[in-house]
């Protein structure tokens, strides 16, 4: 009996120091990341944006901005357009050598690692900007690029390997929607020709086509940052966009960003569908007073969430400030953000982004010739910076600015924003055998349990009265909502 009781002290010895383990292990690798599967999905609820368990949630993430759709000012340049880019580039080193370099921005500027780090971070999204041309090229309309699916499928891929939801704006529509660099503006623009009209609704149908099915993407963002005198013909593409969207899809949610570089929302007075968002982007350098008031009344007077889709730009403390006082405010309603940007190449005049690109003197001199064709660069010293960009710019290469990953700061908020009200809760005992109390309980608390492959294992209102004696001994994680507050606890079952 004496060794019948020894090895049972081993075995609950050695069962408690690998729960213990699996807890450290777990510390760095689970957060309070994405849910998701591919039959319910991100959708609106009221003013809120509700998970495909019908759980409030904010996204809250970053742009991964200047991969799929380039942009010369976060590339060391100035304020020149992805066709600009192309031309000069080009025109140095030729066709050849200029699709080599398209290809490996593709595959290295933004990779299975970024995403995994961007989870680790505890962000719960990321908006991917994109060029129409990455699926389609102007010369050869309606026919869609493999290649181009096959890194929208890739960056998918990643974000449902490391729980992380996938907003898929379409940063420049054929044409362009805006005139300036940010929409890669053609001589005919997007409004003057009713085929590239066309174009834009038919790609967002064929998008939304192959992507019906897969719930790790929480919106459809159709147009970035449009400007257009005559409001009519946004409000009407905008309707044309939805209805072919919604013959193929009927699941997804869709974000319309507002007239004068997603400014002006007043031209509706009813919501085009019923399962959508507005997105603002918040700049204080390009617009002195963004209207705050004006957009959460708009959510309150149509019920219907609002989502800060860019933001940045500015000092840290400028920053620091926006993030506190107005982002993260719930008096104003606003269901996330999305920072700008990911990465970016480092110059001197820059404010901070999240990663920083070292800026070798060949790829620095290419992109000041390209926007302001001076200094001169030969076709070596192009490549030579090209060559270097394509190494700088991968993940381990880069320069972390810990003042920006300091101020957004979301894993020791649980992923989510502000978590004040929830502080005062008391989750026990801990390990558990048969039930879970919580100490502090408040009105409109709702809970979810999940298992270590963040499967909802149980969900509801009425958590201290349950009995869990039947689940198997391990690691989980208590999800507590309350409004848009969040918190999460680590609990073991022994």
């Amino acid at each position: 009996m004496k060794q019948n009781m020894s090895k049972k002290t081993i075995s609950d010895l050695t069962r408690n120091l690998l729960l213990l383990l699996v807890l450290l292990i777990s510390v760095n690798k689970i957060h309070a990341q994405a849910i998701w599967n591919n039959t319910s999905f991100v959708h609106r609820n009221g003013q809120q944006i509700h998970n495909g368990q019908n759980t409030p949630i904010n996204l809250d993430g970053v742009n991964i901005g200047s991969w799929l759709m380039w942009e010369g000012l976060m590339w060391g340049g100035g304020l020149i357009s992805e066709k600009d880019i192309i031309n000069k580039m080009t025109s140095i080193v030729g066709p050849t050598a200029f699709n080599n370099f398209r290809d490996s921005v593709y595959k290295n500027y933004i990779t299975r690692a970024d995403i995994k780090k961007i989870s680790q971070e505890c962000y719960n999204v990321v908006r991917i900007p994109f060029n129409h041309n990455l699926l389609e090229d102007d010369a050869n309309p309606y026919v869609y690029k493999q290649q181009g699916w096959a890194i929208l499928d890739s960056v998918l891929d990643w974000c449902e390997d490391y729980n992380v939801y996938a907003v898929l704006d379409m940063h420049a529509a054929p044409g362009g929607q805006a005139t300036h660099f940010i929409a890669d503006p053609d001589s005919i623009d997007l409004w003057n020709s009713p085929v590239n009209k066309n174009r834009t609704i038919q790609l967002w149908k064929a998008i939304a086509n192959r992507y019906k099915n897969r719930g790790i993407i929480a919106s459809y963002d159709l147009l970035n940052e449009p400007n257009i005198w005559w409001w009519p013909d946004l409000v009407n593409l905008y309707s044309s966009i939805i209805t072919e969207i919604r013959t193929v899809d009927s699941n997804h949610m869709i974000m319309l960003e507002g007239n004068n570089y997603a400014q002006d929302f007043s031209m509706y007075t009813s919501l085009p569908d019923p399962n959508m968002c507005f997105q603002f982007h918040y700049y204080t350098f390009f617009f002195s007073a963004p209207n705050i008031p004006a957009w959460t009344a708009l959510s309150n007077s149509l019920n219907v969430p609002i989502w800060c889709g860019e933001w940045g730009e500015d000092t840290l403390g400028g920053m620091q400030n926006k993030l506190t006082t107005i982002l993260r405010n719930p008096a104003n309603k606003i269901s996330g953000q999305a920072f700008w940007t990911w990465k970016t190449v480092t110059v001197g005049f820059q404010n901070p982004h999240s990663l920083n690109v070292n800026n070798h003197p060949d790829w620095n001199n290419s992109m000041l010739w390209a926007t302001y064709n001076t200094p001169t660069v030969t076709a070596v010293q192009m490549q030579n910076g090209i060559n270097n960009f394509i190494v700088n710019m991968k993940l381990q290469n880069c320069v972390v600015d810990t003042g920006v990953f300091n101020m957004l700061n979301l894993c020791s908020a649980t992923g989510i924003q502000n978590i004040e009200t929830l502080k005062s809760l008391n989750v026990y005992p801990n390990p558990f055998t048969t039930s879970i109390n919580i100490e502090g309980k408040l009105e409109n608390e709702y809970y979810e349990l999940l298992n270590l492959t963040g499967q909802i294992i149980w969900k509801g209102k009425q958590i201290n009265t349950q009995n869990f004696s039947s689940l198997s001994d391990g690691l989980y994680f208590l999800k507590i909502y309350n409004g848009n507050a969040s918190q999460t606890t680590k609990l073991i079952k022994n």
